[in-house]
């Protein structure tokens, strides 16, 4: 359910990691087909092979997004680090520490404003920093959480890629097609001459 409620606030709030992670998809399908009709040269898909092929597109389309999501994120969170600083400073002095609940409240200010980070950010994580600390250590957290959270994403893709290429061959018209083509190469190949022996009339003629 987590995924699906990622997938619908990147529809509501960043509709170009949509379009780009469906991009993305379309080059990858593209890649999976071009190197299993280059290993299979002579098979032929099925209308199984499609339809395995068409639910790889659609979960690839959703990592893709949720990558393309993630890498707009960190992209942006120097941004998020100074909508933070400048929280801090209305309350706060530089050096006075942060306590969890205002550490808190400045987060859900955040999340407020941009409802996405809710998925990857939380409150009751920082605790013992001071007021011109915290921003970065925020930031520092978001960074690194969304770069394992890509590489998730990315296992994700490969195993589906990985299942989806055993799926898709196990279905494709192998042995169907090479018996077709083997039948014309044999039907094409050119009769062996017959040799004296067997040419009519060709016997030798017995001495007298």
């Amino acid at each position: 359910m987590f995924q699906f409620e990622v997938l619908f606030d990147i529809l509501r709030y960043s509709m170009s990691s949509i379009f780009w992670g469906i991009l993305i998809a379309i080059a990858l399908m593209g890649l999976f087909v071009f190197l299993i009709k280059g290993w299979y040269k002579n098979a032929l898909f099925t209308p199984a092979s499609y339809l395995v092929g068409g639910v790889i597109f659609l979960l690839l389309s959703f990592q893709c997004t949720f990558i393309v999501g993630a890498l707009k994120i960190i992209s942006t969170t120097d941004h998020y680090e100074s909508e933070v600083e400048s929280l801090m400073d209305q309350y706060y002095k530089p050096y006075q520490e942060v306590t969890e609940e205002g550490a808190n409240q400045a987060i859900q200010q955040l999340i407020d404003e941009y409802p996405l980070l809710e998925h990857y950010i939380s409150g009751g994580e920082f605790t013992g920093w001071n007021a011109d600390q915290l921003p970065h250590a925020i930031a520092s957290e978001l960074r690194s959480f969304m770069r394992s959270y890509i590489v998730r994403r990315l296992l994700w893709s490969l195993g589906f890629v990985v299942v989806g290429a055993v799926v898709v061959i196990k279905t494709m018209d192998l042995e169907r097609n090479l018996g077709r083509r083997a039948r014309q190469s044999h039907s094409n190949r050119p009769s062996a001459p017959m040799s004296n022996r067997q040419r009519p009339g060709s016997s030798r003629r017995r001495r007298v």
